[in-house]
């Protein structure tokens, strides 16, 4: 599986987003992911050093990584928190 970077998907910045929490543009993707749902977020900032250059949305780090379409007839187990869906099991190959 190839890994995704953060890099791969970083557009400009929307104001009031707050720096903190962050992640690299060289972090990996579902790294950026897992910080964004724990932190119930849907966007987060992209730092490089000390500058901010831009930021990630979950929606475009899970399409990335391959998490969209029909889920159903992909044989995943989906949790519903908060409003949002998340993947807890995929197919076995």
């Amino acid at each position: 599986m190839k890994k995704h970077e953060v890099n791969e998907i970083i557009v400009p910045i929307e104001a009031n987003l707050s720096i903190n929490p962050s992640v690299s543009a060289e972090d990996k993707i579902t790294d950026a992911i897992e910080i964004m749902l724990k932190n119930d977020l849907s966007r987060i900032a992209v730092t490089q050093g000390n500058m901010v250059v831009g930021m990630i949305r979950l929606e475009d780090a899970m399409k990335k990584i391959g998490l969209e379409g029909d889920l159903k007839a992909q044989r995943v187990k989906i949790v519903v928190r908060q409003g949002r869906k998340f993947i807890i099991d995929g197919p076995n190959e």
